[in-house]
């Protein structure tokens, strides 16, 4: 797999050339994760209808306000060796895996939203998710959804005061907090996520305010299939304020609560992605209501650029209490005034990991719905008892082009603990007589942004096994993607 990936790696730098500039004045191509988020009202003017794709982004239905459709395509190869490091021992409610875990599949993903403005105080919302997958041995809950109604809301909306706007919505929803350490729409895999939520939004002048209630949209591979998950459930209250003494830096304080059943193996009520385990308190899929209080400090001051996390958990798993903490950094210097501005960073943390198999209490830390790949685009490890540095270089050649080279190496947090996957599942069995080193991972990032619409990205690594692993009888893993999207 790794010389093919690499090949494939070479060729795609070899035709990196800069994509076409954008027509002055005309923003650039929204991110890819929040579609909702756009706002094509400008576009009332007919002067400012300068691209392809103008007349489906603004439709004026006269007196009844006006439709916005958008669409994505995302079409992905990717390839694993040693997906789970070469285990010879089966993960919770899963069959014993094969002496070797190899992959190499094709994934493809589409969207389609219709966005309806009737006035300024309401609005609908609708997105279509289709998610195909080709060649995977032992797809992934996350790998197939043949069509369904991934997103569909209405906005009541009113103004408060000159500059103030207060938001209910209501229905399935994407929700994406600050870094998506704990809250996200999961864009790595092929399904994204989506929740069924009442939100209550409030901004002005720079400060946001979110009070949710939710429940999480398990995704079944049939045609208008999915439904919430049974009796799980995920709340909270989010705050975003600008820093007063550093102009581009905001502070977020949060609240989060989720409830999850319990439950027993080998016949779960909810489905294992969302049922919780934890490798030093098997076999059962124990009751957990876990309370996490967390603040974050993101921005960028002149070169600097920073984003810092700190949270508490704290709740019940089955009989016992839990007791976790989680701190994230992701730091780094951009040399503007240097060719391809080359970016210094450096993400450094510590997630905790249980202390004692033998006490009912609890220490591992639980990210919630973080995004899925969280260290990289493979998606090896979750964030739970680990700890770990990583050092990065990114260039950009050409405004349109980008290449990042860095590497992260692990050790577990608690020997008491073992290292899980996502979506939290134990990879082996917890033994506080091996290593503490897990490994170190190789990682290799391009994106190219070849039009206004399309864009191409590769992504490349190696982990490189530690003794944990080893003694555990793993090995090494490689992960290789490559994937084109089209975005109108």
């Amino acid at each position: 797999m790794s010389r093919r990936f690499v090949l494939l790696v070479s060729l795609l730098l070899l035709v990196f050339r800069p994509g076409a500039a954008l027509a002055a004045g005309r923003p650039e191509s929204p991110p890819p994760w929040i579609r909702y988020n756009e706002d094509y009202s400008f576009l009332a003017n007919p002067s400012e209808r300068t691209d392809t794709f103008d007349f489906l982004k603004y439709i004026s239905l006269g007196d009844a306000g006006y439709l916005s459709f958008g669409g994505d395509a995302r079409e992905r190869f990717e390839s694993y060796t040693n997906e789970t490091f070469n285990s010879k021992f089966p993960m919770p409610g899963t069959p014993l895996t094969e002496s070797k875990d190899d992959n190499s599949y094709f994934l493809q993903r589409y969207l389609f939203h219709a966005d309806y403005h009737a006035n300024d105080w309401l609005r609908v919302f609708g997105q279509l998710q289709s998610s195909l997958e080709c060649g995977r041995y032992r797809p992934r809950m996350t790998d197939r959804d043949a069509i369904d109604l991934h997103q569909m809301f209405v906005d009541l909306k009113a103004g408060i005061g000159r500059e103030g706007a207060l938001t209910v919505r209501l229905g399935r929803q994407e929700i994406s907090y600050g870094a998506e350490r704990l809250v996200g729409v999961r864009e790595g895999p092929n399904n994204r996520r989506a929740y069924d939520a009442v939100r209550l939004s409030y901004k002005q002048d720079g400060i946001s305010l979110d009070a949710f209630v939710s429940t999480p949209v398990e995704i079944d591979p049939g045609q208008f299939d999915d439904q919430n998950v049974r009796d799980v459930y995920l709340w909270g209250l989010y705050a975003t304020l600008p820093c007063p003494r550093f102009r581009g830096v905001k502070l977020d304080f949060y609240y989060l609560g989720l409830s999850k059943p319990s439950t027993m193996l080998p016949a779960p009520p909810v489905p294992p992605i969302y049922a919780q385990t934890f490798a030093t308190k098997p076999p059962t899929f124990a009751r957990e209501e876990r309370h996490t209080l967390g603040t974050r400090l993101a921005g960028t001051i002149g070169n600097w650029d920073m984003d810092n996390e700190a949270l508490y958990q704290f709740g019940q798993f089955g009989s016992g209490d839990i007791h976790a903490f989680w701190i994230a950094t992701d730091n780094g210097y951009t040399f503007k005034n240097l060719w391809c501005q080359p970016r210094l960073g450096l993400r450094a943390g510590i997630a905790s990991g249980d202390r004692d198999p033998k006490d009912p209490d609890l220490e591992t830390v639980n990210p919630l719905f973080v995004r899925g790949n969280y260290f990289s685009e493979a998606g090896l490890l979750a964030p739970q008892n680990l700890m770990g540095f990583g050092p990065s270089i990114r260039i950009k050649p050409h405004p349109a082009l980008s290449a990042e080279l860095g590497c992260v190496t692990l050790w577990r947090e608690s020997l008491g603990d073992s290292i899980y996957r996502p979506p939290g599942l134990p990879i082996f069995p917890a033994n506080s007589d091996f290593g503490r080193y897990v490994g170190t991972e190789l990682i290799l990032g391009t994106a190219w942004r070849a039009a206004r619409h399309v864009g191409v990205a590769a992504a490349y690594s190696h982990f490189f096994a530690g003794d944990f692993i080893q003694q555990n009888n793993g090995d090494d893993a490689d992960f290789g993607a490559l994937w084109l999207t089209f975005r109108f």
